[in-house]
Parts: structure tokens; C-alpha cells; sequence
């Protein structure tokens, strides 16, 4: 603008630049609900899950978010996405889904925004997925459409007690071993425990609660004795293959069979009383009492257990291998990866966006390296860390990459009735090991339900 203005009795025209601040990106508020309250993201939620933290705060002023997060028990948590993104009304921006299920369900039903486009479309500076391993994304996957991205996630492995091997003359594990190999060491465990009169330590410790949890192990057993995920026939994986090739289901075959029997049958010989029953919790909590000599397939329960130990021995003589391979020639898998998607009926998605990627980008894998010392991490530059390598060893980190290097992320095949079919199979193997069925009762059952299921969904029309 040009203005008038009288300097020494002279008048002069100045022309002055005036700068209109823009006005401030309005807020987005995004909801986000998960569990492992005071666990997942203290960092930014607190040691309790509940205070906002300055780095927080930092993130919601540069991005014009402000980010609440609703905790609950695992459970909880589930039935309230589920009944959140069913009702499509869109309370929570971010939900947690998990690789074991939900993602598959929600992903197919379109409850999850499609992702792969996002990181060309918004820009941004926290996550890189060529960082993260590949299999980790794909573990959230739905036939080439990225529904969720991993926080803390984890490949198979072995936690093992090298004192307890070396006392009885057991082989160690190696890193071409085989199931034959480890059923043979963990008999020889056995008999020098028994020999000894030490009834309060067991060669074994798995995970064969009721329910969808052992799935995920079992599954890897059927994967390694079978050398392909025997659940249909032609180990067809995809909705559209088993509709198009008419796949029946296999669960009472002899591949299915021979995963499901080693599982349930070490799970009764070497495991401790209460097997049965047992869940993630109850495998940490025998290895870190010092009551077990190999926790397995789901590696990342032995870490847990090392950070809540107060046995010297457990702390001093764990080590990590790589799980044998079975039969098939297919090590036992063991993947899961604690994902978040955004929900399809988010008002803020944009933003939603920008959110998750800051829970699941590079800094917040980070901040869980360094908090957990778990080598269970999703980007190699974190995993190689300084502080991991010095406290595990080169050796061990690069074992641990290999554990997810050489194992397909997809190891049982990705349905919409997935989750009814982990709760099934899972509740199954509890009902053997606790010896209310035997194995071919269950599996008959179990391919009795999976056939009338699948028929009853037009798979097989």
C-alpha cells in the first residue's frame, strides 16, 4: 500500500509492505485406543499411559494435532474396534489391529484405509519402509494392499539355557539343527532333571492356553513339519484361491496332523503342569523364575523374561538360536507384529496419517530399543543399534535378523475368518494337551467345523 506521511515539512509518499500472518493449521484431534497401557509409547503417554509428554507435545504443535489415546485390556480393546469400525462410525482414528487377524478381517471387510499410496500422496519424515523389513509389512498385507503399519514386532527363535544343555550332555542348538535334533536334547534334559530329583524344572515352556493365542506357534509347527501352510488343499493361502481351486480343508490329513501332534505332544512331555492353560504371560514368567531350559517359538517371551528376571543363571546363560527346521525342511515359524491402521471412517485421516507414522516411525522404535533392550525391533538401523549389539553381541543381532530374513511372514493362510479360525485351531491344541481330546478327535472336529464354515461363506459354490 502506498501511504502519506510529512517528513521536515516535506511531504513524501512511501510505500510501506504490510505481512499478513497465515492463520494457524486448526488442530485435528485424533483418537487413538490400544493396549499395553504404561508399556507401549511411555515416552510420549508416560510411565502410566496417561501424561503427555514434551516430545508429545512437540510433535502436536509441529503437526496441528492433538493426539488422546484410550487404553484397555487386550479384549477390550478388540471388541471396541471391532464394534467401532462395524458400526463405521469412525470414534477412533487409529486402532490397533494386529497381524493375527484383525487385519485380515477388518482389511477385506474395508474397515481399514489402504495405505500404499499415503506415502507418496502426505509426505513425511518419520517412517521409512525401506527401513523396516519387508516381512513386517507384509505380515500387514492384504493381497498387495498395505492395511497397518508394525510397532514392536517378531520373527521365531529359540531362548535357551546353555548351562542346563552343557549340565546334561544335551547338543546345543546350532544353526542347521532340526526338530529331531531338539526333541532328542530336550529328552535328554528331561531324564538328567528327573535323575536329579529336580521336579520344579521343566526341558520345555510353550504357550497352549484355549483360545487364539497358540495359533500363532502351532501354525509354525504345521509350517515346518508340512514344509507349506497345510490348512487347505494345494496349501492355498488367498480367499480367491481356495473359491477358485475349490480347496477343501486339510485339518484332518496327515500334514496338518504331524505339526499339530509334535506341538501338543512336547507341549504334554516336556512342558510344565499347567500347560494348558498357559498364555505369553505364563511362558515369560517359567523362563524368568529360572523353571525352564527352552522357550520357544515366540523368541520374544524369553526377552521379556530377561528383563524381569532376578536369577543370575537365566541372565548369565540365555542364548538365542534359530528354530530347526522340521520334516518339511521349513524351520517352525512365528510371527506377529502389534500394527495400527487407520480406520476407513476417520473424519481426519490426513492427520491420522501423520500420526502413525510417528508411533510407528523411527524415533518411537528407538525409544523402544532403548527402554526394552529387545532385539525385536522393525528397522535394521535399530536393530543394529549400539546399545543392542553391546548387550546381545553381534553374533546374537544378526541371528535375530535372520529369524525374520529367512521366514515368510505369511506361514497360515490370510482369510476374513481368520480370527475365528486362530481361536479354533488354538482352542483345539488346548483340548488335547490337557487330554479332554484326543489328536484325532480334535482334528476331526476341527475339519467337520472348517468345511461346514466354509461352505456356509459360498467358498465352495
Amino acid at each position: 500500500m502506498t501511504t502519506t506521511v510529512q517528513q521536515l515539512g516535506t511531504t513524501v509518499e512511501r510505500t510501506v509492505t504490510r505481512y499478513v500472518t497465515a492463520p494457524a493449521r486448526e488442530k485435528a484431534k485424533i483418537n487413538v485406543i490400544a493396549f499395553a497401557q504404561g508399556f507401549a509409547w511411555p515416552e510420549l503417554f508416560g510411565p502410566d499411559g496417561t501424561i503427555e509428554t514434551d516430545r508429545l507435545k512437540k510433535f502436536e504443535e509441529n503437526e496441528a494435532a492433538d493426539v488422546t489415546i484410550e487404553w484397555g485390556d487386550e479384549w477390550a480393546v478388540r471388541e471396541k474396534v471391532a464394534a467401532d469400525v462395524t458400526a463405521q462410525v469412525g470414534k477412533y482414528d487409529i486402532v490397533l489391529v494386529g497381524s493375527d487377524g484383525a487385519v485380515q478381517a477388518y482389511g477385506y471387510a474395508g474397515y481399514l484405509e489402504p495405505l500404499n499410496e499415503y506415502f507418496e500422496k502426505y509426505p513425511q519424515d518419520y517412517f521409512n519402509p525401506k527401513d523396516v523389513y519387508q516381512s513386517f509389512l507384509d505380515a500387514n498385507r492384504i493381497e498387495g494392499s498395505l492395511y497397518a503399519l508394525p510397532y514392536y514386532s517378531f520373527g521365531p527363535g529359540v531362548i535357551y539355557r546353555r548351562d542346563i544343555f552343557e549340565k546334561y550332555g544335551a547338543d546345543l542348538p546350532k544353526d542347521n539343527w532340526t526338530t529331531t535334533d531338539l526333541e532328542v536334547a530336550v529328552e535328554r534334559i528331561k531324564e538328567g532333571l528327573k535323575r536329579d530329583g529336580i521336579t520344579d524344572v521343566y526341558p520345555l515352556t510353550m504357550r497352549a492356553g484355549p483360545g487364539e493365542e497358540p495359533t500363532l506357534d502351532l501354525a509354525g509347527f504345521i509350517y515346518a513339519y508340512a514344509g507349506y501352510p497345510a490348512w487347505f488343499e494345494g496349501g492355498a493361502i488367498w480367499p480367491g484361491e481356495i473359491r477358485q481351486n475349490k480347496a477343501k480343508p486339510i485339518f484332518n490329513s496327515s500334514d496338518f496332523e504331524a505339526g499339530f501332534r509334535a506341538f501338543t505332544d512336547w507341549s504334554k512331555r516336556f512342558g510344565p503342569p499347567g500347560i494348558s492353560t498357559h498364555t505369553w504371560v505364563d511362558m515369560m514368567n517359567t523362563y524368568a523364575l529360572g523353571k525352564a531350559a527352552i522357550l520357544m517359538p515366540s523368541a520374544i517371551n524369553g526377552y521379556a523374561a530377561l528383563g524381569i528376571t532376578e536369577d543370575e543363571n537365566v541372565k548369565r546363560y540365555t542364548k538365542f538360536m534359530l528354530t530347526p527346521f522340521g520334516p518339511g525342511r521349513k524351520r517352525i515359524n512365528s510371527y506377529w507384529t502389534f500394527s495400527l491402521g487407520i480406520n476407513k471412517f476417520s473424519k481426519n485421516k490426513e492427520a491420522a496419517w501423520r500420526v502413525l507414522t510417528f508411533l510407528t516411525g523411527r524415533s518411537s522404535m528407538e525409544a523402544f530399543a532403548e527402554r526394552t533392550m529387545w532385539p525385536n525391533i522393525t528397522m535394521r538401523s535399530v536393530l543394529y543399534s549400539y546399545s543392542l549389539i553391546k548387550r546381545y553381541g553381534l553374533e546374537e543381532i544378526e541371528l535375530n535378523e535372520r529369524s525374520v530374513l529367512e521366514n515368510p511372514a505369511i506361514y497360515f493362510p490370510y482369510l476374513p475368518e481368520l480370527d475365528l479360525f486362530m481361536d479354533k485351531i488354538g482352542t483345539a491344541a488346548s483340548d488335547v494337551v490337557a487330554g479332554r481330546k484326543t489328536v484325532e478327535g480334535a482334528l476331526d472336529e476341527l475339519q467337520k467345523w472348517a468345511t461346514d464354515l466354509m461352505t456356509a461363506r459360498g467358498y465352495y459354490r
